[in-house]
């Protein structure tokens, strides 16, 4: 299993479009949500893909502190192929975004928005739940933070 970071305009025309499937495959078509993948931010972020052999197994992308989230960087998008869950790709991905946001932003907590069934798995990594749970396009979600 190979993890690389690629900057959005790295990305090839096809590469670019084999992300963009990986996740509306899970994110929309085995979630049942019509979720809006195409938020904007892409642009911006760094992007870590998950390759088994050649093919795309797992993603993720990371976000610079923002006013709107209170100075916090961010990670999100993170999915791994069904076959693959279970098997250590989520932690090694979830590692490697904090890792990056680490060197690229020192200091900076980090602030997630996580299903709420993943809140156990990312406070093993440290993340605090901070609120109530809310519906995103049908499924619950929570705020998490990790202090920094």
């Amino acid at each position: 299993m190979q993890l690389t970071w690629h900057r959005f305009d790295d990305f090839t025309i096809r590469s670019l479009y084999e992300l963009l499937a990986f996740r509306q495959d899970v994110f929309v078509v085995e979630q049942a949500s019509p979720f809006p993948d195409l938020d904007h931010q892409d642009q911006d972020a760094w992007h870590l893909l998950a390759h088994d052999g050649g093919r795309l197994v797992g993603c993720a992308r990371v976000l610079a502190p923002t006013a709107s989230r209170g100075g916090a960087s961010s990670f999100g998008r993170l999915v791994a192929a069904r076959e693959t869950r279970g098997t250590g790709l989520g932690r090694r991905m979830v590692a490697a975004c904090l890792e990056r946001l680490a060197e690229l932003h020192p200091g900076a907590d980090v602030v997630i928005s996580a299903q709420i069934q993943l809140e156990g798995f990312y406070g093993s990594f440290g993340f605090v739940t901070e609120g109530a749970p809310y519906d995103d396009c049908g499924i619950l979600h929570l705020d998490m933070r990790l202090r920094r």
